[in-house]
């Protein structure tokens, strides 16, 4: 082997070595991105879990109108998943609003209830997923 082919041989390998690194970088960025979304589907189901008990409550008579900010406002819950082993720490506030959802003083006089959750959970969540619904005062 004369000095030529081992000079195109250390280029091979040079090239397939920087293809497989560059591979090998992109498949963990995609593994990232669906550990990411798999965190994302998870506390937007714990959002909607909280949000369905409200609407369960106030369709039952369990809660009444009147009584949805002093029974959810700044109270907090803790979710570990087993399957997982993470927890997730749930954030709920309750709040006068408009029809749009603007929050207003808690004197004022409206129809309208805003529930807000936000769930920030184990470090490899980005940044906390938030949810909110508006409920309407259906009877005078």
């Amino acid at each position: 082997m004369n000095m030529m082919e081992m000079v195109l041989a250390l280029f091979a390998v040079i090239l397939f070595s920087s293809v497989a690194l560059s591979y090998n970088q992109a498949i963990w960025r995609q593994t990232d991105y669906l550990f990411n979304a798999q965190l994302v589907v998870q506390c937007n189901h714990l959002c909607h879990e909280v949000l369905d008990e409200v609407d369960a409550k106030l369709f039952s008579k369990q809660l009444g109108f009147d009584n949805i900010i002093s029974t959810y406002n700044n109270k907090t819950r803790s979710v570990t998943i087993a399957s997982q082993s993470e927890t997730y720490n749930l954030l709920i506030k309750a709040a006068v609003c408009d029809s749009f959802g603007v929050v207003m003083p808690a004197d004022s006089l409206s129809l309208f209830r805003r529930v807000d959750v936000s769930v920030s959970g184990p470090p490899a969540l980005k940044r906390p997923v938030n949810m909110y619904r508006l409920y309407t005062r259906t009877y005078m």
